[in-house]
């Protein structure tokens, strides 16, 4: 990397600034040039969620009077720079296992069978909305996930009168009755299960639950890709009317995983520069435009309501590494641009795609991955009064830049911050090359002065020692001296980075 000339540093409370511009002259420059956009779209600053499967929600957040220290760092962590924590969905497949148990003397207790990392039963008492209460930072906030699969309403209606009950009302943002009902099984249902019959019991059941409380409902929870749902969709949902025939609707939501690994065939399409890639990205993503307009017509936000890089719990040395993680940026804010309001990032103890594994499992420590840091980098990003987003468009595959505004941008009103994300594989080996670095000329946006704040760490492939602000967060608080680099109008960005740029 070359730096234009010498620079004192200046050194305030907390932060280093230092020089981290590159030359004019270097070849290859990225110029950017300002152009007026009237078609930025609101980001909302709690998109960045989490979605943690049932069975291990204790796990992640301790039992009764023993909190797991770790996952409430990483929690108030974010709290800390955006105000609120991540919003956290307990579901998935167990959720659909899942009831309440007033006379169990365990706060969850899970029924595994043997190869299964999914419990086939789990049983709570008020005790876990205890741990919900009083294991998280205080304005932590939950989508409980409510059994549908039982074909029991009765099952529904103990979990809503429990909650209802013993969990804080400013903990619970919604219920969601159900997870995945497009890809229930015949154990589940009767044949054939149609989106028609999904209507009329989601219509009967919540009408039910809805006596029992004043929150609301998060409806969907779809599986199946939309270029092979049919009319099993939310467009099938809302055609049907379902949003305006029950009292509280909040949400629509979906759920994808680009890869996956449940059989060998897309097992071996598996690649962490596939899932790199921005152009892929913005291709998978462009099938849900019916879903997020059946939800914008609905006048209800659409989220992403459980994902992740690899669908059966991800894959080592993709799904828990620095290139995932820009992937994480790159898709929460290509999904702002497209108008997702949420993306819930799934979770389980032993899964790749977490973004941390709690406790030791197995014979691995607890550990936190890089994937973690995109939370840390978007809740720095947003800390923008209504922040609103566009995309910037350049030629170079391996690049991809956003524009921050605060608030609705006028015509001819420039960005207050930009996202740049090199996307450029970059193995972590150190006999290797240096990265490549490329240059971009901001000045005609943010002018020639800047600041940077840096997510890096050793290469696309790294599962530890990412970093972010030149802090590491690897033992749950920030370690080391936060760095916001000073730089000119011209910024470097080495492949598998990605930085906030502002004025300075």
């Amino acid at each position: 990397m070359h730096f234009t000339k010498a620079s004192l540093l200046l050194i305030l409370p907390g932060v280093i600034c230092g020089p981290s511009s590159v030359d004019n002259s270097v070849a290859n420059v990225v110029r950017l040039t300002y152009q007026a956009n009237s078609n930025a779209k609101p980001i909302p600053k709690d998109i960045a969620a989490l979605s943690i499967e049932f069975c291990y929600i204790t796990d992640y957040l301790g039992d009764v009077g023993r909190a797991n220290s770790l996952s409430r760092s990483l929690l108030q962590n974010i709290e800390d720079i955006a105000g609120a924590p991540p919003i956290i969905r307990i579901g998935g497949h167990t959720q659909d296992a899942a009831s309440f148990c007033a006379a169990c003397p365990q706060t969850l207790n899970n029924t595994y069978e043997t190869g299964n990392d999914e419990a086939i039963a789990v049983s709570f008492n008020k005790g876990l909305f205890t741990v919900l209460n009083e294991n998280v930072p205080a304005r932590q906030e939950f989508i409980f996930g409510l059994n549908f699969g039982r074909n029991d309403v009765s099952v529904p209606l103990a979990e809503v009168e429990a909650a209802e009950k013993y969990m804080h009302p400013s903990r619970l943002r919604a219920y969601e009755l159900g997870n995945e009902p497009d890809f229930y099984g015949s154990s589940q249902r009767p044949r054939p299960w149609t989106v028609d019959k999904y209507v009329a019991e989601q219509e009967r059941w919540l009408d039910q639950l809805g006596k029992k409380t004043k929150k609301g409902f998060s409806i969907g929870a779809l599986a199946q890709l939309p270029v092979y749902q049919g009319n099993f969709s939310l467009a099938g949902i809302t055609a049907l009317g379902l949003p305006k025939k029950v009292d509280y609707p909040v949400s629509l939501s979906d759920h994808t995983y680009p890869y996956s690994r449940c059989d060998p065939a897309r097992e071996a399409q598996v690649s962490l520069q596939g899932l790199m890639n921005h152009t892929a990205l913005v291709q998978f993503f462009s099938q849900w435009a019916p879903e997020i307009k059946a939800a914008n017509d609905a006048g209800l936000p659409f989220l992403m309501g459980e994902t992740g890089s690899v669908s059966c719990h991800g894959a080592q040395g993709v799904s828990n590494t620095l290139g995932a993680a820009l992937w994480e940026l790159d898709y929460m804010l290509h999904g702002a641009t497209i108008g997702m309001s949420g993306v819930y990032f799934h979770m389980g103890t032993p899964f790749y795609y977490s973004m941390w594994q709690p406790v030791a499992h197995n014979g691995t420590a607890a550990t936190v991955y890089p994937t973690y840091y995109s939370l840390l980098f978007m809740a720095s990003a947003l800390t923008l009064n209504n922040p609103h987003i566009a995309s910037i468009p350049v030629t170079d595959p391996n690049l991809v830049i956003y524009a921050l505004y605060e608030g609705s941008p006028s015509v001819t009103e420039k960005p207050a911050k930009l996202i740049i994300l090199n996307m450029g594989f970059f193995k972590s080996d150190q006999s290797g090359p240096v990265a490549p670095v490329m240059a971009i000329d901001v000045s005609q946006i943010l002018g020639e002065r800047t600041k940077i704040t840096r997510l890096s760490g050793p290469g696309s492939d790294a599962t530890s020692g990412a970093t972010f602000a030149a802090q590491s967060y690897d033992s749950g608080r920030a370690g080391g001296r936060k760095m916001v680099e000073r730089a000119g109008g011209i910024v470097a960005v080495r492949s598998s980075e990605a930085v906030i740029v502002e004025k300075y």
